[in-house]
This record gives C-alpha cells, structure tokens and sequence, in this order.
C-alpha cells in the first residue's frame, strides 16, 4: 500500500511543482521538466527531479477503522465478470451541492447501468478504450394503465423493454403478487395478463426497470476519472481493465451503506533535485521552488497534503561533457508532507427490497401485508483515496 500511496502523493506533487514554473516566465518553458526520477530520453539544460520517497505511518488508531460510508451510487461486477475495469465509484460533490443545498438530491435517475468493456485503451493511454452503457431505470409506484377485469383481465405498463425479472406488482401499495401464479408478464411489451381475479376497486401499482437505448460507444482511458457518464457521479477507471469485463453502477433513490472506511495518514519524505547548465542559475531555480511551496500550504492543506518541511540540502555538480569541462549544478531540497488516506471495502450485501404475498385459503383474492423478501447484490471492489484526490490504486 506504501507505494501506492507514494506514487499517488508523488504525481500530486509533480504537477504542483510544474504549476509552480508555469508561473515563472524564465522557467515556464521548462516546467514539463519536471519529472519522476531520470525519466528524460534526454537530459534538458534546466529541470527538477522528484527522488526517492520514503513514508512512516502516523499511528491515529489500531485498526484505522473510521466508519461506514453512504452513498446514492455504487459499483459491482456483473455476468460472472470481475468488474475491475473501474476501480470505485463517488458521488460527484460539486454537481449535487448545486443541485440542493445540503447535497440530498441525485441529478441521475435511479437503476442499474450496465456497462461492457468493447475495447481496452493502450498502455501510453494515447487510445482510448471503448465502452458501451445501458440504463436499467428504476420505477416505483407507478400506475397501471388499460386495466380491465373481469371479463379482460389485462393491464399495461407505461414502460416497454422492461427488465427481466425487475417487476413487483401491489395491491393497495402494500399486497405482493406472485408471478406466474397471479400474472404473467410480456417483458418486452409491458404487458400485464391477470390469472387469477382482481378484487375491483382496488389500484395495483407496479415497481420495475425498464432497459433505455444502449449508449456506444463511451471512451475511457487507464487511471482517467470519468464525470460525464453518469451525472453526479465520479467513475474511476484503473489499469486492469479487459475486453468483455462487465459491470453495473447502482444509483439509489436515497443514499445507502455502501463501504466501510478506514484511513489514517502517513508521514512521506521527497528529495527534490533542481538542476540547471548555470550554477547561479540553479541557486535561484531552488530558492523559487523553496519559497512557491511554502506559499501553497493552504492548497496543499485543500489537497489533504499538510507541508511539514521543505529545505534546500547539499550541492553537487555532474559532468555534462567531458570534453568541453561543462557541468550541471544541482541542488537538493527535502519535501516532507503529511498525506491523509483512506481505503473503501464495500460491504458484502444490499438489502434492497423486503416483500412477501400470502394466500388466504379458500379465497380466490390476495390478502396480507407487505413483509419481507430480499433481494441482495454482493460488491467486491475497493478503493483508496489520498487526501482530497482520489486515487485508482486498489487494496485487497
């Protein structure tokens, strides 16, 4: 988990330092000269190197255990498929604290989108993977229209396409009928043919998902977070996606227990190289990097990163070219932070619906209450989060 959680704090921190020399006009022109490690094909006159890590644990607790999450989505495999091609999915809080003040509204219907990987994105993530999506809407209540008993007992949805095995009939809002027994249904039609006789008088309301027109193809890329697929939602994409992976992504009427959370924070040291052709040069590139980071503790504090130190160290110089005497002249800067993280391990099972039916003997009319039966989808993803900005690394 360690190096996870350093490689995400270090890319966090590259691109901090590189919208540090894009503010500069003599080194904006170098700030992608800012990289992890001699990642160079070759060596530039002026640049910064992000060193070797190393990180101890900030001990808050003996299990970091820090509670149970809700949420108004959720992520789970499908079709016997791993569902590894997203790594975890979040509520999106910008979009719901704009939709009502205290974020209690989801902008996306609820239901279950049902994705399947077409196509896999190449390693350097310069081709995009494709997916395809399908909306299984979720509808509850909803009125039956056409109905005629007894002479016709037939009843429509106002849906088609619905969803296999998706619908629940009431009566009264509160009396389950049994398929098969009670009715039949024709899932592409919607249409609704009565068994048994309906007591008039009585409205029968229907709970069900209905299957909206596939969407294909969706683009996506390795470790890419996605906001634009689901509104309200963020979907993050990691780096074990296949060809054929299937999954579906439940959005939820009311927020629900989804994950346990555990998190702590670990204490994770940098050494920085600046290092530039001119060696006045080089002194003034390590004292801007000095005194910019120093100036970003509150943004770095609003990225979950609290800067504990940063100092420049020892000088060097390395042989640029033997025959000319020519060197670079670097410095050393320590950078060290405090990181918040936190792991998501979805809880085993959704208890989404409770409902029961019973049969009175000797009457051809349903009676009873609604109680239980369940229904239960089982999650097995996990997800990390380092500091404010998610990360796509998974903890097993």
């Amino acid at each position: 988990m360690v190096t996870w959680l350093n490689n995400a704090t270090k890319r966090n921190i590259i691109q901090v330092l590189r919208d540090i020399m894009g503010e500069h006009p003599r080194y904006r022109g170098d700030k992608d000269n800012v990289q992890n490690k001699f990642s160079f094909d070759e060596r530039p006159s002026r640049g910064i190197i992000v060193n070797g890590t190393s990180a101890d644990r900030v001990v808050l607790s003996a299990d970091n255990y820090m509670g149970r999450e809700k949420s108004f989505v959720m992520h789970a495999p499908a079709n016997g498929k791993n569902g590894n091609t997203v790594e975890w999915v979040r509520e999106n809080a910008n979009v719901l604290a704009q939709k009502s003040a205290n974020s209690s509204l989801f902008p996306a219907a609820p239901g279950a989108y049902s994705f399947k990987v077409l196509s896999v994105p190449d390693d350097a993530r310069n081709i995009p993977g494709t997916l395809s999506v399908t909306p299984n809407f979720t509808v509850y209540g909803d009125d039956l229209i056409t109905i005629r008993y007894p002479d016709a007992a037939e009843a429509q949805l106002n849906r088609t396409n619905i969803y296999e095995d998706s619908l629940r009939l009431y009566l009264d809002g509160r009396i389950l009928l049994k398929p098969d027994f009670d009715y039949t249904v024709d899932y592409t039609s919607g249409l609704i043919t009565f068994k048994r006789e309906m007591p008039e008088g009585i409205e029968v309301t229907a709970d069900y998902r209905y299957s909206a027109p596939t969407v294909s193809p969706v683009f996506f890329k390795r470790e890419e977070f996605k906001v634009d697929i689901i509104e309200g939602a963020v979907i993050a994409f990691g780096d074990r996606c296949e060809v054929d992976d299937e999954f579906v992504i439940v959005v939820t009427e009311d927020r629900a227990e989804t994950a346990d959370v555990f998190g702590g924070k670990f204490e994770i040291d940098f050494d920085l190289i600046a290092f530039s052709k001119d060696a006045e040069d080089r002194e003034k590139l390590a004292d801007y990097i000095t005194m910019s980071v120093m100036n970003r503790q509150i943004k770095l504090s609003n990225m979950g990163m609290e800067l504990l130190e940063i100092a420049p160290g020892g000088e060097n110089e390395d042989i640029y070219n033997n025959e000319t005497d020519s060197y670079y002249y670097e410095t050393n800067l320590r950078l060290r932070l405090r990181v918040e993280w936190s792991t998501y391990i979805p809880l085993p099972m959704v208890l989404s619906d409770a409902s029961a039916s019973r049969l009175v003997p000797g009457s051809e009319t349903l009676t009873g209450s609604r109680s239980s039966s369940l229904e239960a989808s089982v999650f097995n993803s996990a997800a990390v989060r380092v500091g404010n900005s998610f990360t796509t690394e998974r903890i097993m």
